[in-house]
Formats: structure tokens, sequence, C-alpha cells
């Protein structure tokens, strides 16, 4: 069967599900994508209005308050914290209520999600909501207040974070590393190094990951000697602040990690190579897509749309088919972000994708592209 006959069946499958839905025109295929969304935001499955949820982002603000609305009200936390997500996403956090109420929601990762999105908004209106978290029974919640308080101007401060550092609990110490990066505030480079000999290491992982946010060119040798570190999440991390960090110095060491046990981290090191103008890397990249682990598979696709956009569109297309639920949607994406109008073909057959959340995303990047949110 040829796509065009493929991508009319998928079509034909809409109108059935949909039916009234025009979809020969950029705003059809909006009006598509938006009825698609809010249709997957009342499944029964908590991973499908997730992947809904978060899809929305993609649409932008005008015509999707109600759905977000309906997310932002979502029995499921995980949906909830998506859903605030969005909002960020969007520009709307400051705007809705629901997100203010957010920020004392009963779930933890609720809360965090909405001071991170106030605190991002830039609103000065907020800074009453985001205040009162600072006495949240959770240390984690409170020091994502203090974050959003310094984003909001209200203090300057990060000694708060270089305590949090040194906590007794590994969670708060690498919640803190996490922060420092993001805030670049350079009297943290020496706690954050300090981070990568920590010896949790999902806290190593946290220093190294920080210390690429932090955009510091004095800490590339301590994040090349984390590349033998004894976990591979830390070697992950390390790669990837090497990349943002444009430490062309490193770029042996970064082929011998290519060369790593870890399948994670080889992709990675593949991916910063490329970003440094080594662009036979990508090749590294390519071969991951065979991997038996559709994690890895997954991950290969986004990393080539992110490294080398001109190089993703076929990477995409030969995932598209994948078996795996995730790496079509890794597909999706990457189409989504690199396709441009050319993409919309494959992102209208994905609509009729057997699993629900690849129909999710792909109707989120159809309806970007047919509002011009992307070209």
């Amino acid at each position: 069967m040829n796509r065009i006959a493929v991508h009319s069946l998928a079509l034909s499958a809409w109108l059935l599900l949909f039916p009234g839905t025009p979809v020969s025109a950029a705003d059809d295929d909006f009006k598509l994508s938006l009825e698609v969304l809010t249709n997957l935001l009342a499944h029964d499955q908590e991973l499908v209005r997730g992947a809904a949820a978060t899809a929305l982002a993609e649409l932008g603000p005008s015509g999707t308050q109600a759905a977000l609305t309906m997310a932002l009200r979502d029995p499921s936390p995980r949906v909830r914290t998506f859903a605030v997500q969005a909002a960020g996403r969007m520009g709307r956090a400051a705007a809705l209520p629901a997100v203010r109420a957010a920020a004392g929601d009963p779930d933890n990762n609720v809360r965090i999600a909405a001071l991170s999105v106030l605190g991002l908004s830039k609103d000065p209106s907020v800074i009453g909501a985001v205040r009162k978290a600072l006495n949240d029974k959770d240390p984690i919640v409170q020091l994502v207040a203090h974050e959003a308080l310094v984003r909001l101007k209200q203090t300057q401060t990060v000694q708060p974070f270089l305590a949090a550092a040194r906590d007794f609990s590994p969670a708060v110490r690498g919640a803190a590393m996490g922060i420092l990066g993001r805030l670049k505030d350079p009297s943290a480079l020496s706690v954050l190094t300090f981070g990568l000999h920590d010896p949790e290491p999902s806290v190593r992982s946290f220093a190294a990951g920080a210390l690429g946010d932090l955009g510091a060119m004095s800490a590339v040798a301590s994040l090349v000697d984390a590349l033998s570190d004894q976990d591979p999440y830390v070697r992950n991390f390390a790669a990837a602040s090497l990349g943002r960090l444009n430490a062309k110095v490193a770029t042996p060491a970064l082929w011998g990690a290519v060369k790593d046990s870890d399948s994670l981290v080889r992709l990675a090191a593949a991916e910063t190579l490329v970003r440094l103008g080594e662009g036979e890397a990508a090749l590294a990249i390519r071969e991951l897509l065979k991997d038996p682990d559709y994690g890895v598979r997954s991950a290969a696709v986004g990393a080539m749309a992110r490294s080398d956009p001109s190089r993703a569109m076929a990477l995409a297309l030969e995932a598209f088919d994948d078996p795996a639920p995730r790496v079509r949607v890794a597909a999706v994406q990457a189409l989504g972000r690199v396709g441009g109008k050319t993409a919309v073909p494959y992102l209208r057959r994905a609509l009729s994708d057997k699993d629900l959340t690849v129909r999710a995303f792909a109707a989120g990047h159809l309806g970007a592209i047919a509002t011009g949110k992307k070209p």
C-alpha cells in the first residue's frame, strides 16, 4: 500500500471517530488536533491523559483554555503535573488560577511544577502564592519556592541552596545542586564540583548536569574525569554537560566514551561530539537505532533531532514504524520539531497509530504546524 493510500485511510479513520471534522486546511488541522487531544484527556488511562496534557502545550494558548483547564483538574497528580508544565510552556501560568492553586496541591510533584512555572513567569502577582510555599512540609518544595522567588527578584541569595547541597538527604542535595546549576550563580562552582564525589550516584548525576547548566569552563576537567565514574547515569550527564559547555578540548575523551559499555552513555557522547562538529559521530547515533532496548532507540531519535536536524528527519522516518510506541512517539516529536510542513502527511498518518500516546503527540505537533508555531 502506498503512502497516499495509508494517509487516506488514516484520515478516514479519524473522520469516523470525529464526524463532521474537516481536515483539508491548516485551520482544520488545528481543530482536528484540539479535538483529538480533548477526547484523549477524557480517556480512562492515566498514561494517555498525561501524553495529551503534555502535547497540548504544542498548540499554544489560543483556543486551548478549556482543554488545559480540564487537564489541570484531572484526578491524577501525574496528569496535573504535566498540565501545569504545559501551562508554563504556553506562557499561561500566572494567568490561570488553577496553576496558582496547584502551588498548594496535595501532591509534592504538582506543587514543585507549579512553583517552577510561576517563578519562570516573572509575574509579580504570583509572589504571594509562592511565598506561602516557603513553609511547605517538604524541604524540596521549599527550595523550589525559594528558587522561584530568586527568579521573581524577591531575593538574590543562594545561601539556602548552598546549605542544602550538604544536607543529609541525597534527594535534597541533588535538588539543591540542580537549582544552583539553573540559577547559574558562579559561587556554586566549588559545591557542584565537590558533588561529583558524593557517595550517592544520584547526587553525582545532579552535580554533573548542573555543572553543564552553570556554564563554567573551569569545570571541564572535572567532567572529563566523571566520564569514568562507576555509575552510567553520572557518565551520561557528564557527557551531555560537556556538550553544553562546547568543550572541544574534551573531544578525545568523548570519543572514548562512544565505546562505553552503556548504550545511553555512548549516545550522550555521540550527541555531544556531533554538537562539537564531529559529524562522523552521527553514525554512532544511527547505529543505536538498532539497539534492542526501546529506550535507547527512542533516545537516539531525539539525540539526532537535537544535534543534527539535517539528518534527523530521515532517522525519524526509519523509526516511524518501530514496534515500540515510545520510539514512535520520539519519531513523531522529531518530525514535528525539524520537518516543518514536510512532516504534515506523516503526522496525519500517525493520528491513526494503534497507540494513543503516539496519536496525542502527533496531534500536538500537527496543530503546532497548522498555527504557524513551527515553520
